[in-house]
This record gives C-alpha cells, structure tokens and sequence, in this order.
C-alpha cells in the first residue's frame, strides 16, 4: 500500500468520516484501531486506554496483533512505552524498535516484538477534555522512517480519533444513565409487589447488579435496641459469604448508620479512613460506597459496594443510582415488616405471643390428617388456672396480664419442641402433643403440674404460686375428628375440677 499523504484530503475525509459512524464504544475503538494502520500503511495497530481503577493502560482494540499479547499487555502511567507517551503527552516514533528497548533493557518487549516481527513502532497519545485517555500504537514489520508528512497526517488523525473517542465514551455514559433509570424503575416495580423478606433481598441484590458492580456488596440491617447490625447478604468477589450479626463498632457501615449520608471512597482509601477517624473492619478495599436504607428519619441499614483491587470503580452516579435502590428497599421493608406483623398477629395473641385459638386449630386439624396418615396417635390437654381470679382480685388485671404472660412462657419451657403450646381463651391454655398416646400424655402432664407447684412467678415485686387442673384427650382413642378431641378433653377438665371441689 502507498503512503498518504497530507494532500490526500478525500482520503483523511473518508477515514475522519469512518470514525464518526458509530457512537457505540467499543465499535468506534475497532474502527479507530483499524484506520490506524490503513493511515500509514502499516501492518498492525493496537489502542490502549486508561483504567481508572487502577490508572494501567490495557489494550481494548487491536488490528492484526496476537491475542496472547492482547491479554497480558498492560502499561502503567509513566512506565513503559505507551505511559511514558501518556505521561509526556507527545508521540515517540521508533525506527529501530529492537535497539529502542534493548538500551531500556525493556526484556518482556524485546521478546514480544522479536516474535511478532516487529521492527518500527509509533505510538501516539490521545486525550479529550476530561483528560488523558490513552494511545494509539501503530507497528510495521519492515524498517520505516517517519516524514514530517505522516507525522501530520496522524497527529491529525490521533486529534479526530480522541474526539470519537470522547464523544462514544459520553454517549455511553448517557445510554448507562438511562439503563440506570429503567433499571431503578423496574426494581421500584419488582419491590412494590413482593412481602416476604428474604424475596425482596434477593431481588435488590439481583437487580442492583445489572446496573452497577456488584462482585463485593452486603445488605446490613441496623438494630438499635440491641446496639448490633446483621449482615442479611454479603457477597465477595461473586461468591455468598456467612452472613451473622455484631455489635456496633467504628467502621464504615457505622459511620453511615450514624451520619445518616453516603459515603464514596474512590481511593487512598486509608488515608481517608484516618481522616474520619474510621477503624478498618475485615479486607481492606481500594474503593468503598455505602449508602443508608432510610425511612423517613430512621435508619434501618445500609448497603455497600466495594472493590478490593482497583480505585475509582464507582463514581457519584453510582452513588446516586444506590442511594435511590436504598430508598425504594426501605420502603418495601417497611412494607415486608407490616405484612409479617399482619401475619403473626393473624396467627398469635396479643397478651401472651403465643398461638391464638385460630392458629391452635389449624395446627390440631393437620395433626389429626397427619395421625390419620401414619396411623400415628397425638394427645391435646387443656390447662386451666384454678386461682387465677383471686390474682386479678387481689392485684388487679394489669398485673394478671403480666402472669398470663410469665405462665405461658413457662408452659413452653417446659414443653418439648415439638409441641404446641397456644392459648385457648381467658386463662385457659392448651397444647398439641404430636406422636404421644394417652399414658404419656398423663406422664407430660403430671410433670407440668410438678414442676408448676415448685415454681413462683415474680410479678412487680410480687412472688405468686399457681396450680392448674388439665384436662386430656387422646387420638384416636377418644375421638376420629378434632372436634370430638377436644370435646372429650373438655369434658375431663369439668371432671378434674369438679373433683377438686
């Protein structure tokens, strides 16, 4: 191919036009990087861009170069041949590429150019106004000697090639917000619609990644009664890490939780940390965001980002899209606690938190259709309180509320795990005993009342003793159907406590 030159205007006007048909990032580095070559004629080019994580230049396009080289090149700022073309801002042509890096003892170099068979080498900075971006290196497998002619030619080239650049890496900025926003929409559209916890967990963690970087990210849930934050989802580099509680500490999600604001370190992280008079809690990061999860005023957590080998990673916009994801996760956490609040009093009384008659049923009707199944037995007993009137009486009824309370706790302690213990109405209680025949249920039941005359509720200073008369009832002895169960076992407490009389 003959050399253009700088009179060749239709030509540059063609390749000047090339560069500008995409606005797609990617797509405009492949047509940069392949114009570079057919600029001067040249056998190979490549295109290295800054990362600013780690301000290393990576190549992102090549044309004709070996992909082994693709992956492993990279060059940091002022070090080697194209960061010293970055840092100095000025193109270094190399007629004599092997003599270039043997007298800079440059030996990873010399090995790659003696195995592509590269001789001559330019490599040309290309910038915009928000700053340094990378370079252009072109290379020739013959010896070439650079004209003043291709030096304009591809200084001009370089110019329109980090507008191209410039204009792509915006319009992709751009397009990023915009995905940005329907992501959050449609976060917003999944979270309105999901109540139970561990759901809605799931989907902001799932969706949170398609917008953003998400390799190193946690949900924590503050609790300020018990002074501590539980991790509810904590992922490091891609994998899901044990999740636990602890108390409060001076770290980072702390410090959010305290000052109620986001917080993004883009780097020299440490020194930021000191400045903040922040304690460094597990991996040190390069780069750290968190945001609060608040509603209203209050604080229920935070969630964070991180990346533990590069800096600059997340930017304000990140900062933004997350605290708005934070935002809409509050919400609906509210809405999930409501819902599981809706759920346990449906399910519990209110004076004592444990089953309700309601729920008590429920449980009674499948251990009847599981006992059925199985041929398996299953015991009820109902316990009623023989001297609880003469407590509210003598203290009062808010002091009888408190008992009720103490006395059914007792009753699950000393209850297996499997039973259910719920309260049937007034002062009466009963219990579920799954896979239990009638003598061991007149076992389980004497051992209540044992344990009970030796045992004193302390209520307000008060110390007060109770004992109990229970009623029993066994299936499939004493009935088919749940409800001759619990008749029959009716029937045995009126008999226990008229013999008590």
């Amino acid at each position: 191919m003959r050399r253009k030159t700088f009179s060749d205007i239709e030509f540059l006007s063609e390749i000047v036009e090339s560069i500008f048909s995409s606005v797609e990032l990617q797509r405009t580095l492949n047509i940069i990087v392949e114009k570079a070559a057919t600029v001067l004629g040249a056998d190979a080019s490549s295109i290295l861009l800054i990362e600013e994580g780690t301000r290393e230049l990576r190549i992102k396009a090549s044309h004709n170069v070996s992909p082994e080289y693709v992956e492993v090149l990279k060059a940091k700022v002022g070090g080697e041949l194209s960061g010293n073309v970055v840092a100095d801002r000025k193109p270094l042509y190399i007629p004599d590429a092997i003599k270039y890096f043997t007298e800079r003892k440059d030996k990873s170099s010399l090995r790659w150019i003696r195995k592509e068979g590269l001789v001559s080498i330019i490599s040309f900075p290309i910038s915009s106004n928000r700053g340094d971006i990378g370079t252009i290196n072109i290379y020739f497998r013959e010896p070439h000697s650079f004209t003043e002619e291709e030096k304009k030619v591809i200084s001009i080239f370089a110019g329109f090639s980090s507008i191209a650049i410039s204009n792509a890496y915006f319009s992709e900025v751009g397009m990023r917000k915009i995905r940005a926003l329907e992501a959050l929409n449609l976060i917003g559209q999944k979270i309105s619609s999901i109540s139970d916890f561990e759901s809605l967990v799931e989907v902001v963690y799932g969706e949170t990644s398609k917008i953003m970087k998400t390799e190193n990210f946690y949900l924590a849930l503050y609790n300020m009664n018990e002074n501590e934050v539980q991790f509810i989802i904590y992922v490091e580099e891609g994998k899901r890490k044990k999740t636990g509680k602890r108390k409060l500490q001076n770290g980072l999600t702390e410090y959010i939780i305290r000052t109620k604001n986001p917080l993004l370190l883009l780097n020299n992280v440490n020194e930021k940390l000191k400045e903040l008079e922040i304690n460094a809690i597990g991996r040190p990061a390069k780069c750290w965001l968190g945001v609060p999860i608040l509603y209203g005023t209050k604080v229920l957590g935070v969630i964070g980002v991180q990346d533990f080998e590069k800096e600059d990673v997340y930017d304000e916009d990140d900062m933004n899209v997350l605290f708005t994801v934070a935002s809409q996760t509050a919400v609906a956490i509210e809405k999930s606690r409501l819902y599981e609040e809706t759920l346990r009093m449906a399910v519990t009384d209110p004076m004592t938190g444990l089953y309700n008659i309601r729920q008590f049923y429920k449980v009674l009707k499948l251990e009847v259709e599981r006992s059925k199944r199985y041929n398996l037995s299953f015991s009820i007993l109902i316990i009623d309180i023989d001297n609880f009137k003469e407590c509210n009486d003598k203290y009062g009824h808010l002091l009888g509320d408190k008992l009720l309370k103490l006395y059914g706790q007792f009753l699950v302690n000393n209850s297996r795990n499997v039973d259910t213990v719920a309260r049937y109405g007034g002062d009466e209680f009963v219990i579920v005993l799954p896979q239990t025949d009638k003598s061991n249920a007149v076992h389980l039941s004497q051992r209540i009342s044992n344990k009970l005359k030796e045992y004193t509720f302390n209520v307000n200073t008060k110390k007060i003793s109770l004992t109990v008369t229970i009623g029993k009832a066994s299936f499939p002895q004493d009935g088919k159907t749940y409800v001759e169960v619990m008749r029959k076992a009716d029937k045995n407490l009126l008999k226990r406590k008229k013999e008590k009389e």
